[in-house]
């Protein structure tokens, strides 16, 4: 693979890195397959990508990390080479143990992360980040009858998504547009529905809810598909009424600026009745032309074209309530005012460990 595929917004390399560390987590946490990967029975009909075995998808999955590693790492070295080949060559031999290719998984996952990291520290980052996403969604949603509320609890404690907010803050210049803000506040959401009380029902339901999510999550994150590809009418509504009503605040200064003037004009005795209202009536006339000249003005800067950073950001809010799937009745409830679109590092993240110090040497 020359290059990786380009997203319909943010760069490219980031944003493979994230679909790698996606993939990664997913043969991960996948069973480890005993059939052979090959080809289904000819048919009338030519197969689908479901008429395969679940080898033969496994196989794919790592040749599509071989093939998006091999566009990122252009000098890849020994260790990483290594670590392809020997899961590359697990998953072609049926009948090896399971537990050594989940070890040659995991080998394959540290040499990937310490290869990006070298690379570039915003792809190891990346691949961190696209890596945690997807054991947030697909662990829960694979989990076992007695296990689901145990991981839904663990995956989405506040102390785990505190760093995982914190790389989407840092990562947010070079994912696609709208996604790192509408992941934020989706795990926020998902955050808040696992902290309350539920039955078993509500934990059983929410995994399938999960599923899908996680596809969303992942569509937006990697580039698949652009955030604005999500939104329907009521999405571009939602966000120019509340850019209407930011907009109310300063009409409404213009207008009563204006309506004080006339007043003082009309209660100037001194001048004659008609040159008054003639005064007041140029005075009206001048201040909404420019009033709503010098509105129109900043409006328009903020909100003209696809990059107005008004309207961008309204559409931050619309993106997460199209992106965020909650188990029902829950829902993401639109914020509104200076929070909206919002994004900063955690304070309360621990600093790093101190690195050990180097032996004294002679």
């Amino acid at each position: 693979m020359a290059d990786v595929a380009r997203p319909s917004s943010g760069e490219a390399r980031a944003c493979a890195a994230v679909a790698l560390g996606w993939q990664m987590a997913k043969l991960y946490h996948s069973p480890v397959p005993r059939g052979l990967a090959e080809d289904p029975r000819r048919g009338d009909r030519l197969p689908g990508f479901s008429g395969f075995s679940a080898a033969t998808h496994t196989k794919w999955l790592s040749e599509q990390i071989i093939a998006t590693a091999g566009g990122l790492v252009a000098d890849p070295p020994p260790a990483l080479i290594r670590a392809l080949d020997d899961v590359a060559g697990r998953l072609r031999t049926p009948g090896l143990e399971p537990d050594g290719t989940v070890g040659a998984v995991f080998t394959l996952h540290c040499r990937l992360l310490e290869a990006l990291t070298v690379v570039d520290f915003r792809l190891g980052k990346a691949y961190g980040l696209g890596r945690t996403l997807a054991e947030t969604a697909l662990v829960p949603a694979a989990a076992a009858a007695g296990e689901v509320e145990g991981e839904f609890r663990e995956l989405l404690a506040a102390g785990r998504l505190i760093t995982v907010k914190d790389w989407l803050v840092e990562l947010k210049t070079v994912l696609p547009d709208h996604a790192a803000y509408a992941v934020s506040c989706g795990l926020d959401d998902w955050h808040d529905w696992v902290a309350q009380p539920r039955s078993p029902a509500d934990w059983r339901a929410a995994q399938a809810v999960m599923r899908t999510q996680g596809y969303l999550w992942r569509e937006l994150i990697t580039g698949e598909k652009a955030a604005v590809d999500m939104l329907n009418l009521s999405g571009y509504l939602a966000a120019a009424r509340q850019i209407a009503r930011r907009a109310w605040p300063v009409i409404t200064a213009v207008v009563l600026i204006a309506v004080g003037v006339v007043v003082a004009l009309v209660l100037l005795h001194s001048i004659p009745p008609t040159a008054r209202l003639i005064a007041a009536l140029a005075w009206i006339g001048g201040t909404l032309l420019a009033g709503l000249k010098a509105s129109g003005a900043l409006l328009g800067s903020a909100v003209k074209g696809a990059e107005g950073w008004l309207w961008m950001t309204e559409l931050d809010e619309s993106v997460v309530q199209a992106a965020t799937r909650l188990p029902p009745p829950a829902r993401h409830h639109r914020i509104t005012g200076a929070s909206v679109g919002a994004m900063a590092l955690s304070e309360s993240k621990p600093p790093p460990a101190p690195p050990p110090e180097m032996p004294a040497t002679t």
